[in-house]
């Protein structure tokens, strides 16, 4: 059989080329999560980069739609100016509560 000398051996042997290859494995997972972290943050400035165009050309096409509602609103504005003026005048001419005064 085995004494316990060889047994030691052994196993310090086992213990030995199990610590080289967990060595190994990690060495080579930490290249390749730098791999992806370089990876990850080219993706990340690309994504970033896209959000800005994207967002500029939000924000035009919202002051384009901003510009048009305004104009919608003046013509709006002067097309209620006459009308609000002959109604304006006959309001001045009644009373608080809507009543003409008496004619004498």
């Amino acid at each position: 059989m085995f004494t316990s000398e060889q047994v030691r051996q052994a196993f310090g042997t086992a213990q030995a080329k199990a610590t080289a290859k967990a060595k190994e494995y990690e060495a080579e997972a930490r290249k390749i999560l730098e791999a992806l972290g370089d990876r990850a943050q080219a993706e990340l400035k690309v994504l970033l980069s896209q959000a800005k165009v994207e967002t500029r050309g939000r924000i035009a096409d919202l002051g384009a739609e901003l510009e048009k509602l305004g104009r919608k609103v003046q013509e709006l504005a002067r097309t209620a100016t006459p009308k609000e003026t002959a109604s304006e005048t006959q309001s001045a001419a009644a009373g608080p509560n809507g009543a003409q005064p008496p004619i004498n």
